[in-house]
């Protein structure tokens, strides 16, 4: 549903970011950390990976927060429009990355915007971030070398950001990664009464059932399949 430049951009700083990051306790969530729970169990399912994310979110503890600093500057990320995220500028014609005062003279649709959304436990000093707290006694969990958050804080941040969404290609593929974790992602988990009411009334909109069965489960006739899980899963 994104543009495979922008995932694939996100995926490779991504990557970075894990290789810069070895004795910093960092942690993937959002729409990444959706995209490594799933992935196994969606592509034996569909023969084809799940889908990827354009945003990069990351979990860092304050106590950290000074050595996370220097990967950003090593990887040349500038401050955006918010104080918990940064940005690069990705030229498409030139194929490298620039600077802000250099994408101004670039038309918009040469460019593509690479987000990173910091999160931490506590309120950073030296990075910007969204301290929350549901982060203060988070689980992290490790599958296949990365570090990601435990379902239940995942499901539920992710209930949340649906409700204050205020792009709709945005809310469309939270509901989708909403449905992913709760049927692909393979673990054995018991959802808290907060998360199953919140799934409840997202799940349960006609417009994002059809949605699901088009996107994740690639056939838009099974919406009746989606309906049937979501039934099932919260009766």
């Amino acid at each position: 549903m994104y543009d495979v430049k922008e995932t694939d951009l996100s995926f490779e700083y991504l990557q970075k970011i894990f290789e810069l990051s070895k004795n910093i306790k960092i942690a993937v969530l959002g729409g990444w950390a959706v995209y490594f729970y799933v992935n196994e169990e969606y592509k034996k399912a569909f023969g084809a990976d799940y889908l990827k994310s354009r945003d990069i979110d990351l979990f860092i503890p304050q106590i950290q927060e000074k050595e996370f600093n220097e990967v950003l500057k090593r990887l040349h990320f500038q401050k955006s429009a918010y104080t918990f995220r940064y940005e690069l500028i990705y030229d498409r014609t030139r194929k490298e990355i620039i600077n802000y005062d250099k994408s101004k003279k670039i038309p918009i649709y040469d460019l593509v915007f690479i987000f990173l959304d910091l999160f931490s436990d506590k309120k950073t000093k030296i990075i910007g971030s969204w301290s929350m707290k549901e982060l203060e006694e988070t689980k992290i969990i490790r599958k296949q070398e990365i570090f990601m958050l435990d379902i239940n804080t995942l499901l539920l941040l992710k209930c949340n950001s649906f409700f204050e969404r205020e792009k709709l290609d945005k809310e469309y593929k939270d509901a989708c990664d909403i449905y992913a974790l709760l049927f692909y992602s393979g673990q054995n988990f018991k959802l808290t009464k907060n998360v199953t009411e919140a799934c409840k009334k997202i799940l349960q909109r006609d417009d994002l059932q059809e949605f699901i069965a088009d996107n994740v489960l690639r056939d838009s006739l099974k919406k009746s399949l989606v309906r049937r899980d979501v039934d099932k899963l919260i009766s």
